[in-house]
């Protein structure tokens, strides 16, 4: 059978007989009609292929959708554990416990919440340096040099 491509340019050949007049109009009319038919059934069998594949597609993102949910119930159960292990080791007074498989110990950190960023002093703020790489460009156009560029 032919492909769908293949099929279209048959289509194609055949306008350009009907332009040309060569053939009886029965000639042409059965051509037409063989080409049609077979257009016909390639586009049914793509239009069967596109309804299987969107079924996957959506049974897809339902497993997408259930793996998320399942790895998110595990990040939530790593950070009850931690926090449990936590509770205990704040509990007992102990900075630290070690096994003979793992160290569980604390850790001394500050949590800096940022409630207005537009009050904060300028000392505070990093400026990032960034090369301009579509200026550098232009001027490389203009066969101006530049140091550590071409």
């Amino acid at each position: 059978m032919a492909t769908l491509y293949e099929l279209q340019e048959n289509y194609t050949n055949i306008q350009m007989l009907i332009e040309s007049g060569e053939y009886t109009a029965e000639e042409l009319q059965f051509a037409i009609d063989a080409v049609k038919d077979e257009i016909e059934k390639k586009l049914e069998g793509y239009a069967m292929i596109v309804k299987n594949l969107e079924s996957d597609i959506e049974g897809l993102k339902a497993e997408e959708k259930r793996l998320a949910e399942r790895r998110k119930s595990l990040e939530n159960g790593v950070r009850r554990m931690k926090e449990a292990m936590q509770g205990a080791l704040i509990q007992t007074g102990s900075n630290s416990v070690k096994t003979s498989k793992f160290t569980v110990s604390l850790r001394k950190s500050i949590a800096v919440m940022i409630e207005n960023e537009e009050l904060i002093p300028e000392q505070f703020f990093r400026v990032k340096k960034e090369v301009n790489k579509s200026e550098i460009s232009n001027w490389l156009k203009e066969n101006k040099e530049i140091p550590g560029a071409k």
